[in-house]
């Protein structure tokens, strides 16, 4: 059978959430795992199969994932268990499903629907259950003969080492997906590898080799066309881009301050770009904006953009935002004195209590 559908990967679909409280894996623990995913399937992994699925099922499918994808999206209240348990019920009937057109885009249908539990779990802090349903995105994908759409939920596991402070970790699975889609990659693709690659060196204090990766991405993006990229990349719309690179200038700024107007130029930028629409990802630029303001001892202007995020969250779901609420409160003690930022400070410190007691 395809190493996307081993004895325990079914078992970590099934098992559900049981994890949660486990510790995240690091170093040769998270990347030994992917290894495989550069290797292509041999025959003898093949399992014999029944139980074709019909084209009406596929599409059904495919109509709720999508479903999943906008609510997600629009930070409606999508809930994790809905999730996975549609990912078991799609994973038990991919075991006996035989090879084919229909089958691989089930094992998409798959695939994505763990990497929306993945960034479900990521933002709730279940940090492991998150590792484990991105690497089992990026095998799934692969069973179905995407790589392109694996590298995407590789690039997500790197996101997630580099907020947990791993950037090491992280820069090895980036290269993993890198070396793994060098010969069918696509402009977009190779745009959003960089960042994750920029992302780690940031972290790491490299300029150099950080605004290397930052060229790649910028160039390779502008050669993107707007219909030639598969439906998963278009999020990397030119807002969104401008945006991660932004982040990472404040990364790099907290090495050298230099950096920091760079910063705020890009996240600034980002808010301009950003589709009214996508809610998520406007509250992250301005929190980001916020924090970027702060190493370039602009307050007020720090203190007015956090407060804007404020009503984007929901104290039921705080998610990673509430995390970055809570940093930019920490960065922003030396300029307590301020009022605008001690008016905010307090509002985060709030928020942070209210969670705390729900």
């Amino acid at each position: 059978m395809a190493d996307a559908t081993t004895a325990a990967e079914w078992d970590l679909i099934n098992r559900r959430d049981t994890l949660k409280g486990a510790a995240t894996i690091v170093g040769a623990g998270l990347v030994g795992p992917l290894v495989g995913w550069l290797e292509p399937l041999a025959d003898a992994q093949l399992s014999s199969r029944s139980g074709a699925f019909a084209l009406a099922e596929v599409e059904a499918l495919e109509h709720l994932v999508a479903t999943f994808r906008e609510w997600r999206s629009a930070g409606a209240g999508l809930g994790r268990t809905a999730v996975v348990g549609q990912l078991a019920d799609v994973a038990e009937r991919l075991r006996g499903a035989p090879a084919g057109a229909h089958t691989d885009r089930v094992f998409l249908v798959a695939a994505e629907l763990s990497k929306i539990a993945a960034s479900m779990a990521f933002d709730a802090g279940s940090h492991r259950v998150a590792q484990q349903h991105y690497v089992t995105s990026a095998r799934l994908a692969k069973a179905g003969g995407n790589l392109s759409f694996g590298a995407v939920a590789l690039a997500a596991l790197a996101r997630q080492s580099f907020d947990l402070g791993a950037p090491e970790d992280g820069l090895a699975v980036v290269q993993l997906a890198q070396r793994g889609t060098r010969a069918a990659t696509t402009p977009r693709l190779t745009a959003m590898l960089a960042t994750r690659e920029a992302w780690a060196h940031a972290q790491l204090g490299d300029a150099r080799h950080f605004r290397a990766a930052v060229d790649i991405a910028e160039d390779a993006h502008a050669a993107s066309g707007p219909h030639t990229e598969p439906r998963w990349l278009r999020g990397l719309d030119t807002a969104e881009l401008v945006g991660t690179i932004g982040a990472r200038y404040r990364d790099l700024a907290c090495h050298d301050r230099r950096h920091a107007r760079q910063a705020v130029h890009y996240l600034g930028r980002a808010l301009q770009l950003r589709d009214a629409t996508r809610i998520r990802n406007r509250a992250f630029d301005l929190v980001s904006l916020g924090r970027a303001h702060l190493l370039v001892d602009e307050a007020d202007q720090a203190a007015d953009t956090v407060r804007a995020a404020l009503p984007y969250l929901d104290l039921h779901r705080p998610g990673r935002l509430a995390q970055k609420l809570a940093d930019w409160h920490s960065e922003a003690a030396p300029f307590a004195a301020v009022a605008a930022v001690a008016e905010v400070r307090e509002q985060t410190r709030d928020v942070q209590s209210t969670i705390g007691s729900s």
